[in-house]
């Protein structure tokens, strides 16, 4: 094994020279530096983790909480968002998964043991043993979008983003405006809330068979609501769909019924994943900040590890961006 002496000696420098090159204190000539940590790699020497955590308390090891699958188009860019992005900042992320204690899994017994500096939630089971006991622990926790009032969190903006789009809706001369929104949750809710504010500030009614509970990535129960709603005696002449990946699939599946958008209905999605501006029609949408919001998630878990307001549940809103497409016609 490679160890730091070994590097000394083949740079002709001493241990605590390459200790502070490695570990980039700016205490020697940047270039200088990097020609030693040129050489460790190519020596292949490796910083020995547990020795670093014992000198520096710090792991360098974020956790990363999402107990759902990864088959959904914006949770999986937003995870490699943060896992680029902590690599960068010298992390290395882990999936948390759960210690069993006791007959039961326990998540903050997985963050302890792993002396992890902090840890990201981006989804998980409000029940789940451990949870609360991670989320009022030593440990800074942060989660995207609001999980716990004992948790600082980072989200998008969702109830600007709806408003945004019942406005482009409205500019385009709809007054007939549905929802088909997912399951309830924060961000569910918060989408909620924006489109009956903006319903409200434009005269509009918000009629309740145009609100109907889908499901987050199921195209074939969006194309079953929809039908729903074009059915109706007085059927709405855009609909709001919970997210992208469910707005295509669903226009492909009516298709097939030789119904269309823009020609039967105009429509919208939410999340602005990149691929969907890429097919015909090209789908209007609202963008979701990724970047944004990975870098906030990491400054904020990465702050002042160990502080007295870790616990402070304060929340941060990243704006998204509204994206024309071809699916949001004139009245």
């Amino acid at each position: 094994m490679v160890t730091l002496k070994d590097v000394a000696e083949k740079c002709g420098v001493s241990v605590s020279t390459v200790s502070r090159a490695m570990n980039g204190v700016e205490l020697i000539n940047a270039d200088r530096a990097e020609e030693i940590r040129a050489a460790a790699r190519e020596m292949g020497y490796a910083p020995n983790a547990v020795a670093r955590t014992l000198k520096t308390k710090r792991s360098m090891t974020l956790g990363i909480l999402y107990e759902t699958r990864f088959d959904h188009p914006y949770f999986s860019l937003l995870f490699e968002a943060v896992r680029s992005g902590a690599e960068k900042r010298g992390y290395d992320l882990l999936l948390l998964s759960r210690i069993r204690k006791n007959g039961r899994l326990d998540y903050s017994e997985t963050a302890l043991s792993r002396q992890m500096d902090g840890v990201i939630i981006v989804y998980a089971d409000p029940g789940a043993y451990g949870l609360h006991r991670l989320l009022t622990g030593n440990i800074p926790v942060i989660s995207v979008d609001r999980c716990d009032r004992e948790c600082r969190s980072v989200s998008s903006d969702y109830r600007q983003g709806t408003r945004t789009q019942v406005g482009a809706a409205v500019a385009k001369g709809h007054r007939r405006i549905a929802f088909l929104h997912g399951q309830m949750g924060y961000a569910t809710h918060e989408r909620l809330l924006g489109f009956h504010e903006a319903l409200a500030e434009n005269g509009l009614e918000a009629k309740r068979e145009y609100l109907r509970p889908v499901r987050f990535n199921d195209a074939r129960l969006c194309a079953e609501e929809t039908l729903k709603l074009l059915a109706l005696p007085e059927p709405p002449t855009c609909i709001l769909m919970p997210d992208d990946f469910s707005a295509l699939n669903a226009l492909q599946i009516l298709r097939e019924q030789n119904i269309s958008a823009p020609r039967d209905f105009s429509c919208m999605g939410y999340d602005g994943i990149d691929w969907a501006q890429r097919l015909s029609p090209r789908l209007t949408t609202y963008r979701q900040n990724i970047a944004a919001i990975s870098d906030a998630v990491l400054d904020a878990v990465t702050a002042d590890p160990g502080g007295a307001d870790i616990r402070q549940a304060a929340e941060t809103f990243v704006t998204g961006e509204f994206i024309p497409g071809e699916t949001l016609a004139d009245a």
